[in-house]
């Protein structure tokens, strides 16, 4: 089994363990989890970057406050540090908020935030976000160098045949 294939097959235990626990279904199978269509994602992606995990269909997160269905998520690797992609967010999404954990370590920069958002607050999943972090030990083995991580939840183009504009959960 290759890498990506490994790591995507832990996420899908560790997502579906979490699941079991809640009494919920996951929405994404093993076969939505894929290290490919970066096209899809319509969100400005940094530079030299590399995708590890696509969930085109999105996930289903354990939260506080139940189980919450996200946005598609696709996960990318790069060389930059933590605090130059978050300096490249902000040039490329300058009306997005930027908000930070209490350590400062992991960073979220979403569409819309109010005054009670939190880092991984349970509407983060369905509002248009990046959240950026440091790589650890586990994760930087997939892109030699790597020093951040980041999970880009965007909103789905629509369909090439559909007049549909997709769907806003304000």
């Amino acid at each position: 089994m290759t890498p990506i294939r490994l790591l995507a097959v832990s996420v899908v235990v560790l997502f579906a363990s979490s699941l079991l626990a809640a009494g919920a279904g996951a929405h994404s199978t093993l076969s939505d989890i894929t290290d490919d269509g970066e096209e899809k994602v319509t969100l400005p992606v940094v530079p030299e970057s590399k995708l590890i995990i696509h969930a085109t269909r999105g996930i289903d997160k354990s939260t506080d406050e139940g189980t919450v269905q996200s946005l598609p998520l696709a996960v990318f690797l790069t060389l930059m540090t933590p605090e130059e992609v978050v300096e490249w967010y902000q040039a490329q999404l300058p009306d997005y908020t930027v908000i930070q954990s209490d350590s400062g370590e992991h960073v979220q920069i979403l569409e819309r935030a109010g005054d009670d958002t939190r880092i991984d607050g349970p509407d983060t999943y369905r509002i248009p976000n990046v959240r950026i972090q440091p790589t650890d030990a586990r994760t930087a083995t997939h892109m030699k160098g790597a020093k951040t991580m980041l999970q880009v939840y965007y909103q789905p183009a629509p369909e090439p045949d559909s007049d549909e504009t997709p769907e806003d959960e304000s």
